[in-house]
């Protein structure tokens, strides 16, 4: 490309997106692009920075989960229009949800936006239902250390950073001496509240949820949408595409209470099995659970720096997808940078990518109750441990760092620049 093209990012509205974001910012100051980040603690103050930045036709909106393109207010002009269409920006939006948590938005179709889905079942999911959206699979990749915040200043010299972030190889911790044998960075959402709105439902809604439900927990293996379908189909027979997407779109609680479910059976049959447990993340204290002495808190809410920082000082982390059937979630590889054993449930494109006990470790929802054993067999043989540690290591460096996302991006950029 013979000219400097223009990435706009965005933080401070979700503290994670955020942190994906600086990650990738830095890899594309490395690529030679210009970057600006609009920033939700001062959105006013860096949108009045915008006008200066943009130049039509050559930049590019970088941002997940529809933020920036939801409608906000402040996102439009007095035209009625999105300011992004306005300065002939296009959107790439990452989908780290699934897309029936976006149906308001997705049914809009704007053709300036081509959307990116971190699971092959999604991106499949709005191609059947949304087939004017442009859409394409890229996973989610691995947080490593960075050196610095990113900010509105000129690119770090790729000469002296791995990309602007630090190559943190040769001072991670040797892995017999981390802190932690097991950690599990993420938040706990007592059912109750879940359960509460499904409860608020008219009796034979709430018998058609549940009936759902014990469908996915006796076979985790399902996709939940696949499973919503089944079932809206039995209940009431033919279905146009738009009754089906609206109506899948509002049963989207019930993937929330299968989220929280599978968290607090796993951690609650870790610690009953005597499974010391490190977590990190808001209300584990409300995890009732036996032998609660094995469910060792570490705070509450934590960011993805602090998450980083534990998983970076533990032998095995452990990942439990938000129901990624065919895609993976960003733990799996953070793992893996930071030299800890990756322990995670399944998915078709984990396998692919890796081989059980060689990069990482794999075990079956369906079959949980093998986990402890997994666990400690882990933890009497750290020489195995360490060998899929470094092996996972080499794999996901070569494959899973938001320096190969954002080449794929970029890529994307390159095809559609004018």
């Amino acid at each position: 490309m013979n000219r400097t093209e223009k990435i706009i990012l965005i933080r401070n509205a979700v503290e994670t997106l955020g942190y994906f974001s600086e990650q990738m910012a830095l890899e594309m100051r490395r690529c030679g692009f210009a970057v600006y980040f609009l920033d939700y603690d001062a959105l006013f103050e860096t949108l009045e920075g915008l006008p200066h930045f943009v130049r039509g036709g050559r930049t590019w909106l970088v941002t997940f989960n529809f933020i920036g393109v939801s409608g906000e207010a402040v996102f439009f002009g007095e035209d009625g229009r999105y300011l992004w269409e306005a300065y002939d920006v296009h959107c790439l939006n990452i989908l780290v949800d699934h897309p029936f948590y976006f149906h308001s938005r997705l049914k809009e179709e704007l053709p300036w936006m081509t959307v990116f889905c971190v699971d092959r079942e999604h991106a499949a999911y709005i191609r059947r239902f949304y087939p004017g959206i442009k859409v394409h699979f890229l996973p989610l990749a691995g947080n490593v250390w960075m050196e610095e915040v990113c900010c509105n200043l000129p690119r770090p010299d790729a000469e002296n950073a791995y990309g602007g972030v630090r190559d943190t190889e040769s001072v991670l911790p040797s892995y017999m001496a981390r802190r932690y044998d097991l950690v599990f960075t993420a938040n706990y959402v007592p059912l109750e509240g879940i359960s509460q709105k499904i409860e608020r439902l008219d009796p034979e809604y709430q018998e058609f949820y549940r009936g759902i439900l014990y469908d996915l927990i006796a076979n985790p293996a399902q996709s939940v949408d696949v499973v919503m379908e089944r079932h809206l189909i039995g209940e009431l027979g033919a279905l146009s595409l738009d009754e089906k997407r609206a109506a899948m779109a509002g049963m989207a609680v019930l993937d929330l209470y299968l989220r929280s479910y599978f968290r607090g059976e796993i951690i609650g049959m870790l610690t009953a099995a005597g499974v010391k447990i490190h977590v990190f993340g808001a209300d584990w204290e409300r995890l009732a659970c036996q032998n609660p002495e094995n469910l060792i808190k570490n705070g509450g809410q934590t960011d993805s720096a602090a998450c980083l920082a534990a998983i970076r000082d533990a032998r095995i982390s452990l990942n439990l997808m938000p129901w990624f059937k065919d895609g993976a979630h960003d733990r799996v590889f953070t793992s893996m940078l930071q030299k800890t054993v990756s322990l995670t449930d399944d998915s078709r494109y984990l396998r692919e990518e890796f081989s059980d006990g060689e990069e990482l470790v794999f075990f079956s929802l369906s079959q949980r109750e093998k986990l402890p054993e997994l666990i400690f067999g882990l933890l009497s043989d750290p020489k195995r441990a360490v060998r899929i540690a470094e092996r996972g290591y080499l794999a996901a460096r070569q494959r899973h760092t938001w320096r190969q996302r954002a080449g794929r991006l970029l890529a994307e950029i390159v095809k559609q620049a004018p």
